[in-house]
Parts: C-alpha cells; structure tokens; sequence
C-alpha cells in the first residue's frame, strides 16, 4: 500500500476563498484536500492562511487549472 503525498499549490487568505478555489480543482477533475483536513495557520486564534493542497502527481495541472482561474477572474 503506498501513502499519496500532499504539495501545496496556493494559499488562501480567507475560508471564503479556499473554499471556492477547492471547487475550481474539483471541477477540473483534480482531487484537493478538503478544506477541513488541509492545514491553515494562526495567530492568537485567528486564521491567517490556508493551504490548498492537491496530490504531488496533481500539482502542474491545478498550477495551470488556477492560473486559467485568475485570468478569467481578473
């Protein structure tokens, strides 16, 4: 049985924002960590970050997926 390894492809500043960049990752067919067992860091209680994490064989393509993104968006 071989363990799949996590890479972070973004961080998110909001839950708000990691939320809907998961779902740009899922709607390509790519496999991110949920958010509630992907890591975020905090201050004093206070969630400052949040990782977006897909698995390492994943990682070129959601770097591409989330570029077309911000494109889009902007």
């Amino acid at each position: 049985m071989s363990t799949q390894t996590f890479t972070t492809v973004r961080t998110a500043r909001t839950q708000i924002e990691a939320g809907l960049l998961i779902s740009v990752l899922q709607q390509a067919g790519l496999h991110p960590l949920e958010l509630d067992t992907s890591s975020h860091y905090s201050v004093a209680g206070v969630d400052i970050d949040y990782s977006i994490r897909v698995p390492t064989d994943e990682l070129a393509q959601a770097g591409e997926v989330l570029s077309e993104y911000d494109t889009n968006v902007a």
